[in-house]
């Protein structure tokens, strides 16, 4: 087996012939489940991750750290943040795990995924270690790592140590909807209708029936020939079967595959284009995908990054941070709601609230308010108001 330097396996590993047949190709056929791998990727890789310094109750964002460059800036030459948060959260739900190299061998940090191949096992001091392979066909190309250089996340875990991802969790319900994607290209392949059986006056031999077949097929066959009008001869009679309740319930078992992906992945059904529910029960739907979905996500990256990419001695004040309020973002009316409930509240200040909506900070927009025709805090805890009065 051949050691290599790291440059050396992910090129190598890129330049792989075996390298496609890695991705899981036949499962995104499955709609449902290629829906919601999209929408999964795409809400991590599209919220903003920020540092933050905390001092006692006072919090402040870090505006230079060796790791910002990679998680706000450029996660590795090839990379974006975005891209690089994609790819991890991609390996995640395919796999079940996904590993990112922290180079700090420079004066900024890069973060460069690793392949999917690898082997972990532990030292005589209880150290974990993982070798990843990039496989070709002259020979295995393997690179080993002490876990505190990888970034390592997981997608479902009953040990804490091995991930499990959707296509060894929903193996079965995949398999059914690809065998019900094929047998509804049949159904509808065949003219979008039951078969049936034609009936002729006389005895015909097994050359004269095929015949008798493939003319009747190439007259009403297939997608064109769906509602053609029939003109039969020779008294010959076409009856038409019903559909089987075993086939009607295999073309619905689709419906069913939908319900079954967004319990494996928590997203919810009416975000997979399917389901019925009501517009208030969606935007609570959406709610609850954001706490019982995203965020467990979000927090398992918070304090992954926060154990791997600080020095002991920063981990005593400093942390990651995501902002989910970027994936609660809805229309123009639920937003408004949101700010003036959080500013009245004193739970924001305006220039707080103005900062997720990209504008600028207003002159006195520090201050918190709260509900008394909204003044400050500071004038309503003195017992008057900002003229004085009270």
């Amino acid at each position: 087996m051949q050691i290599l330097t790291l440059d050396e396996l992910l090129k190598r590993w890129e330049e792989s012939e075996d390298n496609a047949a890695r991705g899981p190709s036949s499962a995104l056929t499955s709609s449902p489940v290629a829906a919601a791998h999209r929408i999964l990727t795409n809400a991590m890789a599209c919220m903003p991750v920020d540092l933050y310094r905390k001092d006692g109750s006072r919090r402040e964002s870090v505006e230079k750290h060796p790791s910002l460059y990679a998680l706000t800036v450029r996660a590795n030459e090839n990379m974006s943040p975005y891209t690089f948060k994609k790819v991890m959260e991609s390996k995640c739900f395919w796999y079940g795990e996904a590993f990112a190299y922290i180079d700090r061998s420079g004066p900024l940090m890069r973060l460069i995924p690793l392949p999917d191949a690898h082997q972990m096992y532990e030292d005589e001091q209880g150290g974990r270690w993982y070798s990843f392979t990039a496989e070709t066909k002259e020979l295995d190309l393997t690179r080993k790592f002490h876990e505190d250089e990888l970034l390592h996340l997981r997608f479902e875990t009953g040990n804490g140590r091995y991930g499990i991802g959707i296509l060894q969790m929903a193996r079965d319900a995949i398999r059914t909807d690809l065998l019900s994607q094929k047998y509804a290209g049949k159904f509808y392949k065949q003219g979008a209708r039951p078969s049936g059986i034609i009936e002729v006056p006389t005895k015909l031999d097994q050359a004269n029936k095929d015949k008798v077949r493939a003319s009747f097929e190439r007259m009403v066959g297939g997608m064109d020939g769906a509602f053609r009008v029939a003109v039969m001869d020779l008294g010959m009679k076409y009856t038409q079967l019903g559909i089987s309740q075993r086939d009607a319930q295999f073309i619905e078992s689709r419906q069913f595959t939908v319900e079954e992906v967004a319990r494996f992945t928590g997203v919810p059904e009416h975000k997979l284009q399917s389901g019925k529910q009501s517009y208030e029960s969606n935007q609570a739907q959406a709610i609850e995908y954001v706490q019982g979905t995203l965020l467990p996500r979000a927090v398992q990256w918070e304090e992954e990054m926060r154990y791997k990419l600080l020095l002991p001695r920063e981990r005593q004040s400093l942390y990651y941070k995501f902002n989910l309020a970027s994936a609660m973002r809805g229309d123009d009316q639920s937003r408004s709601t949101y700010f003036q409930r959080m500013i009245a509240s004193a739970m924001m200040t305006p220039n707080e609230g103005r900062a997720l909506e990209d504008m600028n900070d207003l002159e006195g927009g520090d201050e918190l308010l709260v509900t008394k025709n909204l003044t400050t805090l500071k004038v309503l805890v003195a017992g008057g108001d900002e003229n004085g009065g009270n």
